[in-house]
């Protein structure tokens, strides 16, 4: 029979024990034994030592108490191994201790490794971590020498921290470098080397280690990672030498640089959205990682060609958004490593019907809730700029004096109410069945305990700060402002928005809520939160699941899962609808799978994150095609027209016509069609161009030295675009008359009437194919707008049967 080691002790102890000798910790703390795994043993004793002791909050943990060997250990051995660190003994099987050392004792025995109360975990690398491994590792060991790069496209929860370093032990690497557009994720590479046990043995560096200890660690025997952020990297001292905690960095040969956090492929004005613009401590960072790109801020900026005067093996890059840099080329298939929100529920799925162990369990189910606000909400905001309902209008505020205050405090009261079901926006009265409201249904009663609402700016988080403070049911609620410099920067941001949730539930409050406009939205973990309230108006896919999946963090406590399911509340149909489609889109164009359409991956989506739309008095389920057509609902001719005439097709920056220029067969093709006879002259042009623009940015040129190089990548890009427009028109002739219902570009570019697209087009589906490649054309927006073709293609037919 399988023995148990458990420890527990519970607060009431632990208060006492406070009392009687001023001391906040370590309290005693009972250590045992049982064959009875889980908490019952201790509920037992429990409730035969203080009888009435219902709902008592208890430390708790246990572990089977096995040698490598197979033999068993006792109670005895534990709190042996205890006293020889110099743990005091509480009387009988009790000790002053903290729960990390009791688990360090604990492993020490399971693992016959020396007593570390810091390395305590041990959980084992599921299948897609071991997948992640070897496929990494197999391409690295292939293409040795070149400086491989490879990335990691993974969502929230993957384990990227603990399966990198997995890697790193599979490689054999011993100097490994982690660079980090986001500091905040600090945390989590410290303690996923130092805490698990199969790194025992591993050094950790980052800007907090003094110079001389960094510099015996790199030059010792023992292998190490460095985590730096790239403010550290790239910033220099007056005479342009790097920083001096850093002089040892730029010398070492490592074994591999991994980037983390940025998402790749985006314009850093784009990445930007995901922090707070006003807080001037990550405005300079990411000034500095602008001022390192090597290419203008107008073009797509990929992180992967920056220079930091580093040197490595191989390249590992990290990312659960990276769409754009996939889609246009910058990883070829055999580069990327995905795994999706829809991989990890199908994966949770299929073991629950298995049975068993299910190492998916504690990750949540996403559930989303669209609001529809109402006409009367969007036509205050009708002032001929905006196109409806816009959700930073609606929340917009300023500071006036000392204070923060709505533009329109009236409307948000409004949805206030509206949340706690009282009324609907504008004072609508909900007829007929209730709808659920997140601060009045019963299903929401966990998911908004502990939720976090993103604003648009700081003085949003302000003002919906002080309406919730005057609030009478609200006030019940800790509110915490995670917004400007009051709130920290980097790692440090995280510490005030975990005490805020501890206070909300020592002081015995509703629970909290976090307002934030970008902060704590990338690389940290706050597993309380159950529910995000998207109050802005995000335009990005990336950014928007980036966000949403914040939420999605485990939270357990004693092996109990509290946090079955998160919830998205959304105030915003049209345009939440329209990003889970692009998001559909995006996950098709990634998929391995070339013959996937948006539709099929649209439903498995909402088969493991259903989506329910509630519209005046009534809720609805929404299915594939109800989601498309609340996306593309307002397709119009003209609006469809614009769509295949947007710059955002396209993509001409120094990288793309780089590429064009390094493909002499593309460019003789191309020189045979009378708009392109000039296409040699006009892309060195803009490679030129960029180049200069990015060398007088790097040289700190201020905006009028900037304007000549700028203007003239500008003129060279308009006439690029105005003629592969007139190919976007043609393409979109070709899939009109073809019979083939294209979903995708992919289909286009695999067309089998090779003479129908020559015809039609001037261009040969090779030529074709190889400016898509070379992300010329922007393989996601091709697809969005092929799409919307489509829809607006079937709505038509429909409508004259």
């Amino acid at each position: 029979m399988t023995k148990f080691i458990y420890a527990y002790t519970h607060v009431g102890n632990a208060k006492r024990w406070k009392r009687s000798t001023g001391q906040t910790g370590p309290f005693p703390i009972k250590v045992g034994e049982t064959t009875k795994p889980g908490i019952g043993r201790v509920k037992q004793q429990l409730t035969t030592a203080f009888p009435g002791l219902a709902g008592v909050d208890i430390l708790f943990h246990s572990e089977p108490a096995e040698r490598p060997d197979g033999s068993s250990f006792s109670d005895h051995d534990v709190r042996r191994i205890l006293a020889s660190a110099g743990v005091v003994s509480a009387g009988g099987e009790w000790v002053e201790a903290n729960l990390d050392e009791v688990r360090g004792a604990i492993v020490s025995l399971q693992t016959g490794l020396p007593f570390d109360p810091v390395r305590i975990n041990k959980f084992g690398t599921r299948k897609e971590q071991k997948q992640a491994v070897a496929e990494t590792a197999a391409y690295f060991r292939a293409n040795e020498g070149d400086e491989p790069k490879y990335l990691w496209n993974a969502k929230m929860r993957f384990g990227k921290t603990f399966t990198t370093y997995q890697l790193a032990r599979e490689m054999g690497w011993t100097k490994v470098l982690v660079l980090t557009f986001k500091p905040a994720v600090r945390s989590q590479w410290r303690e996923d080397l130092l805490s698990h046990v199969d790194f025992a043995g591993w050094r950790y560096i980052d800007r907090d280690t003094p110079t001389t200890d960094a510099d015996a660690l790199v030059d010792g025997d023992d292998p190490f990672v460095w985590f730096a952020s790239f403010q550290d990297v790239t910033g220099r001292t007056p005479d342009g030498k790097p920083k001096l905690r850093n002089e040892t960095l730029h010398i070492v040969d490592w074994d591999c640089i991994v980037i983390d956090e940025f998402p790749f492929g985006a314009a850093t004005a784009t990445a930007r959205e995901l922090y707070d613009p006003q807080d001037p401590a990550e405005a300079e960072l990411a000034r500095v990682v602008d001022k390192a790109l090597d290419q203008s801020s107008d073009n797509d900026a990929d992180l992967v060609a920056v220079d930091f005067g580093l040197s490595t093996r191989c390249h590992l890059h990290l990312s659960g958004t990276p769409f754009k840099a996939i889609t246009n080329g910058e990883y070829s298939e055999d580069q990327v490593f995905d795994w999706t929100y829809i991989d990890e529920q199908r994966e949770k799925q299929a073991h629950v019907e298995a049975g068993g162990d299910n190492p998916y369990a504690s990750l949540p189910r996403m559930e989303m809730y669209t609001y529809a606000m109402g006409d009367a909400a969007g036509a205050w905001a009708e002032d001929g700029e905006f196109d409806g309902f816009d959700l930073n209008t609606y929340f917009g505020a300023e500071r006036k004096g000392d204070e923060y205050v709505f533009d329109h405090p009236d409307h948000v009261k409004s949805w206030l109410d509206l949340i706690r079901g009282k009324k609907q926006i504008k004072g609508a009265i909900i007829e007929g069945t209730k709808p659920p409201f997140p601060y009045e249904a019963s299903r929401f009663t966990d998911g908004v305990r502990h939720s976090v609402w993103f604003m648009q700016d700081i003085a949003a988080c302000q003002a919906m700060a002080t309406l919730l403070r005057a609030d009478t049911f609200f006030s019940t609620y800790e509110i915490y402002v995670a917004a400007g410099t009051n709130a920290k920067v980097g790692a440090a941001a995280l510490a005030p928005a975990r005490k805020a949730i501890a206070d909300a539930v020592d002081e015995g409050k509703s629970g909290s809520i976090t307002l934030s406009c970008g902060k704590l939205m990338t690389g940290v973990t706050v597993p309380e939160w159950s529910s995000i309230f998207m109050l802005r108006s995000l335009k990005a896919p990336e950014s928007y699941f980036q966000a949403a999946f914040r939420v999605q963090s485990p939270w357990t406590e004693a092996g109990e899962i509290l946090k079955q399911t998160a919830f998205i509340f959304e105030f915003d149909p049209n345009r939440a609808l329209s990003l889970v489609a692009l998001y559909g889109t995006e996950l098709a164009n990634n998929s391995p799978d070339r013959t996937i359409t948006q539709r099929e991956v649209l439903g498995e989506l909402v088969n493991f994150l259903p989506i329910f739309a509630i519209d005046g008095g009534q809720m609805e389920r929404l299915n594939t095609d109800a989601i498309l057509d609340w996306a593309h609902g307002g397709i119009s001719a003209n609006s469809l027209a614009r769509k295949w005439r947007s710059v955002d097709l396209y993509n001409l920056n120094g990288v793309t016509m780089g590429r064009l220029l390094e493909d002499p067969d593309l460019i003789a093709e191309l020189e045979q069609i009378e708009d392109f006879r000039n296409i040699r002259e006009e892309a060195e042009r803009v490679v030129t161009a960029s180049d200069k623009l990015a060398a007088t940015k790097r040289a700190g040129g201020s905006k009028s030295e900037q304007r000549k190089p700028r203007s003239e990548l500008a003129t060279q890009r308009k006439s690029i675009r105005e003629k592969l427009k007139k190919v976007s028109a043609k393409v979109l002739i070709f899939m009109y008359v073809t019979d083939f219902r294209e979903e995708r570009l992919h289909h286009v570019i695999e067309s089998l009437d090779t003479e129908l697209f020559l015809r039609a087009t001037g261009l040969s589906i090779e030529g074709f194919r190889k400016l898509t490649d070379a992300g010329v054309f922007d393989v996601g927006q091709m697809n969005d707008a092929i799409q919307k073709f489509r829809y607006f293609e079937r709505k038509c037919l429909e409508a004259v049967r």
